[in-house]
């Protein structure tokens, strides 16, 4: 989406090592836990993240849900996180949704 924020398909644990040699600083995930069978935890990826130095922010979220309070936080969460961010959620399509949301709303 722009130099400080990409958005992507749900990442994995072992893939928080290559995304800081990459030169992201943050992760913000936005995927609830147990959506699906397989998918890794918030807390594991959680210490997964600060493994590989990065920042970790968990905003889980479904698309029927999505609140002003929702994307407030991450726009709070966006502005204090060191650059670049990965956001991601399952597909990368309610991550998209957050990010517009925030930037139709004037606070990104």
């Amino acid at each position: 989406m722009s130099d400080s924020l990409t958005i992507y398909k749900q990442i994995y644990p072992i893939q928080c090592l290559k995304l800081s040699e990459m030169g992201y600083r943050s992760i913000i995930n936005v995927r609830p836990d147990n959506e699906v069978e397989n998918q890794p935890s918030s807390q594991t990826l959680c210490s997964a993240a600060e493994q590989a130095n990065l920042n970790y922010c968990y905003i889980p979220y479904d698309e029927e849900r999505l609140s002003c309070r929702t994307v407030a936080q991450f726009a709070e969460q966006y502005h204090k996180l060191p650059k670049p961010i990965m956001l991601f959620c399952g597909s990368g399509a309610r991550a998209k949704l957050l990010y517009q949301s925030a930037v139709m709303q004037g606070l990104l």
